[in-house]
């Protein structure tokens, strides 16, 4: 059996690329990249002085198996989303806004590809000294019922 779902990491990336609302921040759309998707080393080339990014990564993926039924397991995919600017600590709040908009506003799911999202934790990593503004932020995505193949 195929799977024929969007992979849990798609579906985040997929949201912040369709429902980002640029008017939330101050007309800037943050480039938003898969980071086991690009060329070697370029995750750490990242050219902050012209664009805002939002680095995403898959750091858990777990599966529960209920107690009565086997052929079902409930997974839970943790998502890791970086995000980074140079524009300033009242810029990095609106795109924390924004990270948090969209993923509420999706939260209940889309009954195809999960069930549920859930913002689990923020965390500012920001460095002053450098100028350099970074939040990360863990995103749980539920797969409720997943039918074991």
């Amino acid at each position: 059996m195929v799977a024929t779902w969007t992979e849990g990491l798609d579906v985040i990336i997929g949201l912040f690329k369709s429902d980002w609302n640029r008017g939330n921040t101050t007309g800037i759309r943050p480039i938003v990249i898969d980071i086991a998707e690009v060329q070697p080393e370029r995750g750490k080339r990242l050219d902050l002085a012209r664009h805002d990014y939002v680095l995403c990564y898959e750091t858990a993926h777990n599966e529960e198996a209920p107690d009565l039924l086997y052929d079902f397991v409930t997974t839970r995919i943790n998502i890791t989303v970086d995000m980074r600017t140079v524009k300033g600590r009242k810029h990095l709040q609106l795109l924390e806004n924004e990270v948090r908009r969209v993923i509420h506003k999706s939260r209940k799911g889309d009954g195809t590809n999960f069930d549920r999202l859930v913002f689990k934790t923020r965390t500012d990593l920001s460095d002053r000294s450098k100028q350099l503004f970074r939040m990360t932020f863990q995103i749980e995505v539920v797969i409720l019922a997943e039918l074991i193949p």
